[in-house]
């Protein structure tokens, strides 16, 4: 997923981001792996990475955020989950995921004990927050409106103009739009309750993320035709995002397992299953 293309003022904005769109969810074969198990946090003891290096006991947290990752029966599924339990099982290793708000699991990957958060868009304002492994996957950042509205956007500065924004707390798309100084911004739990108060005429834009807004249109119960996508402003890669408290030993067996998946084909056949129409990410 890396075409690289923005319209000029997302470009002008974030500066050579990269771009992708799809919208299609496939029904993905089963990955081969470690069974998943109840989300719960782990507590067992430190395993050993291949290669001899050390591996610090992690919680692993994540959002329902389909295609990328999801819980489907009590299940983690999904693109990140994938190639997360790929790397888990080539480290020897198989810990729980833990599904939860994202603002909660943004706030919990920052305190404590060694974290993963995953999928995370990768932008400056977090760039020191958090260590990198990825990148996995790319977003991309579009307003939306409801359908028949006749609103359209050519720029920022437009969108800037408008008497409100819905925006999901604590995800990138927040943040872009506050470093890019919006201030009319109205935050909302969750995407479902975002599309739903738009659909309802309760604001006009909605700013979300391309890539799961088919997704999050059938947990919303809101048909695919009752908004539209009126501009499209950046993108960002997302990466598993480790919690500064976690050992460099930890992250660097982590990125040197996906440098192997992408070296070997592995990661390519994960995401061609998930995003069948979308080349990956180097």
């Amino acid at each position: 997923m890396h075409r690289r293309h923005l319209t000029l003022a997302g470009l002008a904005w974030l500066g050579g981001a990269q771009a992708s769109a799809t919208t299609r969810l496939p029904s993905p074969a089963p990955v081969p792996g470690p069974a998943s198990t109840p989300p719960t946090p782990s507590t067992g003891p430190s395993t050993v990475a291949s290669g001899g290096a050390p591996a610090a006991s992690l919680r692993l947290l994540s959002e329902e955020f389909p295609p990328i990752n999801f819980t489907e029966f009590g299940q983690p599924r999904g693109l990140s989950v994938d190639i997360v339990q790929a790397i888990q099982k080539r480290l020897g290793q198989s810990l729980p995921i833990e599904f939860m708000p994202w603002a909660r699991a943004f706030r919990e990957a920052q305190d404590g004990a060694p974290t993963a958060l995953f999928s995370m868009a990768r932008i400056p304002e977090r760039e020191k927050l958090f260590h990198w492994v990825g990148p996995i996957v790319t977003f991309q950042s579009t307003f939306y409106a409801k359908a028949g509205s006749g609103l359209r956007l050519n720029s920022l500065a437009e969108a800037k103009r408008a008497p409100k924004v819905l925006v999901v707390r604590d995800w990138y798309t927040l943040t872009q739009l506050q470093s890019a100084g919006f201030h009319n911004l109205q935050q909302v739990s969750d995407p479902i309750q975002g599309v739903r108060m738009l659909a309802a005429g309760r604001a006009p834009l909605f700013a979300a993320e391309k890539l799961s807004m088919p997704q999050t249109l059938v947990q919303a119960g809101v048909s695919r035709d009752a908004i539209e996508e009126v501009f499209s402003f950046a993108a960002s890669e997302g990466f598993i995002a480790f919690s500064r408290s976690t050992p460099m030993g930890t992250i660097q067996a982590w990125q040197h397992q996906l440098a192997e998946m992408k070296r070997d084909g592995s990661f390519q056949a994960i995401y061609k299953r998930w995003l069948p129409n979308d080349p990956p990410p180097r």
